[in-house]
């Protein structure tokens, strides 16, 4: 494990129904990450996560979509510097 933490974001788009859902299960896992809404109408989401548990968020996330959910377009951002990562980063 890396000593030095940073933020990773994982990119993804999802149908309305099955936000809810993603949020449920990454949160049950002991917070793997902090997913947020990028843009409702074309449901952009990401999550929030850290490089220590990343690969864990997407093993999640894989195996979500394994299962049928509509996760699609997955994408990793990894930056040391969170504010990197704001609202108004709209190149989704």
């Amino acid at each position: 494990m890396d000593k030095e933490f940073y933020t990773v974001r994982i990119r993804f788009s999802c149908n309305k129904q099955d936000i809810i859902i993603v949020n449920s299960i990454l949160d049950s896992y002991g917070g793997l990450g902090l997913i947020r809404t990028i843009d409702k109408e074309k449901c952009n989401c990401a999550v929030f996560s850290t490089n220590s548990v990343y690969k864990t968020t997407l093993q999640v996330m894989h195996a979500l979509q394994n299962e049928g959910l509509s996760i699609s377009d997955i994408i990793v951002d990894i930056s040391e510097n969170v504010d990197e990562f704001a609202p108004q980063d709209r190149e989704l």
